[in-house]
């Protein structure tokens, strides 16, 4: 029976690899070599220990979770196509409409090989697998050159994690006697990020150019340019409005005539 829960133990200590190693390809703000380092640690951790996490399952894990993100992304781009790089959510967290011109540039210039950059810079592995569905990569010629270059990177940030378990754990307990700074320094940064992202966004200021328009256009102040009377020139921008300086020279005021209390006046023929 504890063998059992020692199973399930290692069992979801593997799919928290596997699945962070997901959510890091789809834009969660983690780096992927975080999660092959922490399984690295993990095993490293229980080398002596026979009921611990074994290498030859957890690196295998690692590998699967890159290639099969790096297809999942493939995937995406290549259903939706171009119509992602119009997604206000996408171009703001993955894949901007300029990115993507410039991957699409490169990949024609310089084909597979992009993916290899990809896969040593991990600031543009994203949007670069998305951009090779949306290009309509071939899909064969894609996984073959994801696998060839994902085995060799995860098992050099693996092995490196692993052999430096000790360091690393030394360096976890020596971060542990400062948790409550940690806790501070963490709550800052949020609240620092939040404060900025209020202050970059644009207030309304009530001025008249902000307003949603749902009839005809109201002469303000703040709007000069929307002329007093249909067809009233506009003149840089601005309403022309006539001055009036009074009759002209030539105008005759017309004749009143008197009023009489002896009916009406007749008409004449």
């Amino acid at each position: 029976e504890a063998r059992g829960m020692l199973s399930a133990v290692h069992f979801w200590k593997y799919a928290g690899v596997f699945g962070a190693l997901i959510a890091a390809g789809f834009g969660a703000p983690i780096p992927e070599e975080l999660p092959i380092a922490t399984g690295g640690v993990l095993v490293g951790r229980d080398w002596n220990n026979p009921d611990g996490l074994r290498w030859y399952i957890m690196l295998p894990v690692c590998i699967l979770g890159v290639v099969i993100c790096d297809v999942l992304l493939y995937g995406v781009g290549r259903k939706w196509g171009r119509r992602l790089t119009r997604n206000s959510w996408v171009q703001r967290r993955l894949l901007s409409q300029e990115r993507f011109h410039k991957i699409e540039r490169n990949f024609h210039d310089y084909g597979i090989r992009i993916l290899l950059i990809a896969r040593l810079l991990p600031g543009i592995r994203t949007p670069v697998f998305l951009s090779a569905g949306i290009v309509k990569l071939p899909f064969r010629r894609f996984l073959i050159a994801d696998i060839l270059y994902a085995i060799p990177g995860v098992n050099l940030v693996f092995w490196l994690a692993y052999w430096l378990t000790d360091t690393f754990l030394a360096l976890l307990y020596k971060v542990e006697s400062y948790r409550e700074l940690a806790i501070i320094a963490i709550l800052s940064f949020i609240a620092g990020f939040i404060t900025a992202t209020f202050v970059r966004r644009p207030v309304t200021t009530g001025s008249p150019d902000e307003l949603p328009v749902f009839g005809k256009p109201v002469v303000t102040i703040g709007n000069p340019a929307i002329p007093d009377r249909p067809g009233e020139p506009v003149i840089d921008g601005r309403a022309h409005t006539p001055v009036f300086n009074g009759p002209p020279a030539d105008h005759k005021p017309p004749t009143r005539v008197p009023e009489t209390t002896d009916g009406p006046r007749p008409v004449s023929m």
